[in-house]
């Protein structure tokens, strides 16, 4: 994460993150696991916002972290040029918290989620399998299978645990999030592309969806709202 942390739950849940899956050799040389915070916004927003939280709810969410923190990891693999140590780490680095999330959900005695993040593990690897060359170059022409890739595991975490008002909130905002055709340099992620006609179309009516909903949520801070306009609403202003 390449700016302050603004709220000091994200700054305990990344510090409790790589902790949880700290690996000497992989951080040495690839450096600490890629958390977009605005992702883990929507992660832990209940909790900002002054929820009720238990703890197996943090470790649920630092379950979920180590999912989509290994979505990233390979999705930032160069395949013209996988034979480099490099890129081989990060293969083996995006392996590697695949398979930790499930010494995380260990100490999660939930068996329902368990059994709901691993179908929407197996939702998102079948999107990516079927449309490999589309999703490998990040486009795509279906909003929901962009929507499924990026917002799935974190809105079925929401919903599972009581928190469907805010699950609403971060599928539209984690697609806008999504939609952007600039490079994070500080997370090494790229932004999707939606190849339709239409492009232009969705993304307005994402933005008025989000502007709706936070027009309604009545129960979140103010503070919370300026964050998740300030985070969305600029990237419609970008060419899709």
């Amino acid at each position: 994460m390449g700016r302050q942390i603004k709220y000091k739950q994200i700054e305990e849940y990344v510090n409790q993150f790589n902790d949880s899956v700290y690996h000497p050799i992989l951080n040495r040389d690839l450096g600490q696991p890629m958390l977009d915070e605005h992702v883990l916004l929507f992660l832990l927003l209940p909790k900002i916002n002054g929820e009720k939280w238990a703890e197996l709810n943090d470790n649920a969410a630092i379950a979920v972290g180590a999912v989509q923190a290994a979505f990233d990891a390979h999705d930032t693999v160069s395949l013209e040029d996988v034979t480099t140590t490099t890129e081989q780490l990060r293969v083996l680095a995006g392996d590697y918290l695949s398979g930790i999330y499930y010494s995380l959900l260990a100490s999660v005695p939930d068996f329902k989620f368990i059994h709901v993040l691993a179908q929407s593990i197996g939702r998102i690897n079948e999107l990516k399998v079927e449309f490999y060359h589309d999703l490998e170059a990040k486009t795509s022409k279906d909003i929901h299978a962009i929507q499924d890739i990026q917002t799935t595991c974190i809105v079925q975490f929401l919903t599972h645990y009581g928190y469907g008002k805010y699950a609403v909130l971060a599928e539209v905002g984690l697609s806008l999030i999504a939609l952007k055709s600039t490079e994070n340099v500080a997370s090494r992620q790229i932004g999707w592309t939606i190849e339709t006609d239409q492009a232009n179309h969705v993304q307005e009516n994402l933005y008025k969806e989000m502007i709706e909903l936070l027009e309604e949520a009545d129960f979140l801070k103010e503070d919370l709202k300026e964050e998740i306009r300030s985070i969305t609403m600029p990237l419609l202003d970008q060419t899709v």
